[in-house]
């Protein structure tokens, strides 16, 4: 799912990051509800997990 889409938590939630080269490991991620996409633009490759997870627990908040 797309950052831009995940709505904001209305229950207790757990958000898993991942490694960031090598992400979470599939046997993980076949336990996991969903995954969240955060669209890049331009020449970089991934956010450091840090933003990322910060970007994430924000749109949960329901703040962005």
């Amino acid at each position: 799912m797309r950052l831009g889409d995940l709505p904001a938590a209305r229950r207790r939630t757990v958000m898993v990051l991942g490694h960031e080269q090598t992400g979470i490991p599939p046997e993980a991620l076949d336990l996991l509800d969903l995954a969240v996409e955060i669209p890049m633009i331009g020449t970089g490759a991934s956010l450091n997990v840090a933003v990322a997870g910060s970007l994430v627990l924000y749109r949960l908040a329901g703040l962005l």
